[in-house]
């Protein structure tokens, strides 16, 4: 995992909002066209990438993390702060540093980890809005489930046939956290929660490295990390 900080350089620049299409935008343009165009799940048709990023601003302070299936990529885009440094859109950032940190499960350890995240799934209301299910909703799980088992299906090029249990063990009850994406007035909706999952670790390790749900590679939401017990 990448894990870039950096710095506004200054507060008059309301981007809030729009960090997510920014973050985005600095992503693609650094890697292979073929991940911006995705990779199509054979029966269902849905776009699944092989990358994933979250974000958080404080003040002035930016930190992105940025997580690939292909490890290449993560070299790609430190080699390019490294080179110009951080520039989203027309933003040039301040005293921007960069680490590595380790992020997928050990092969040798136990198939049985918890997993915390912010992950978006809906369903079409009666009127045709999305409806943002939270994560105690037995419906949210099964779909995490169900976009998982595709993502893996797609990116790895054959079903996934081994263990997969995945149980809800926390969740913030409180308001869920809005993410946006450019001007988007109807952002997504995503409440914070500890799984434990039991899987091989190639699934769980694909889940770090690609995220979860909707919205991933594109508003912060599906990033996934260890827990602590």
């Amino acid at each position: 995992m990448l894990i870039i900080n950096s710095k506004l350089p200054t507060t008059n620049i309301k981007v809030a909002k729009i960090l997510p299409e920014l973050i985005q935008g600095f992503i693609y343009h650094n890697l292979p066209e073929s991940e911006h165009i995705g990779y199509r799940h054979k029966k269902t048709g849905k776009i699944f990438k092989k990358t994933n990023f979250d974000f958080s601003l404080r003040g002035l302070n930016l930190r992105i993390r940025f997580t690939s299936y292909e490890p290449k990529f993560e070299e790609l885009i430190a080699m390019e702060i490294l080179k110009n440094g951080l520039k989203l859109g027309e933003i040039h950032l301040l005293d921007t540093n960069i680490s590595i940190s380790s992020h997928r499960v050990n092969e040798l350890e136990s198939n049985s980890v918890l997993l915390k995240g912010y992950v978006a799934c809906a369903i079409q209301g009666l009127l045709g809005y999305k409806i943002y299910l939270e994560p105690q909703d037995s419906r949210h799980l099964e779909m995490m489930k169900t976009n998982a088992s595709q993502r893996f299906d797609t990116i790895k090029g054959y079903e996934y046939d081994g263990e997969f249990e995945l149980n809800l063990k926390w969740q913030n009850l409180s308001k869920p956290v809005l993410f946006y994406y450019g001007n988007n007035n109807a952002p997504m909706r995503a409440w914070q929660a500890i799984w434990k999952i039991k899987a091989s670790s190639e699934m769980i390790n694909l889940m770090l490295d690609t995220g979860v749900g909707g919205g991933c590679m594109s508003v912060g939401t599906g990033f996934l990390e260890v827990a602590e017990k």
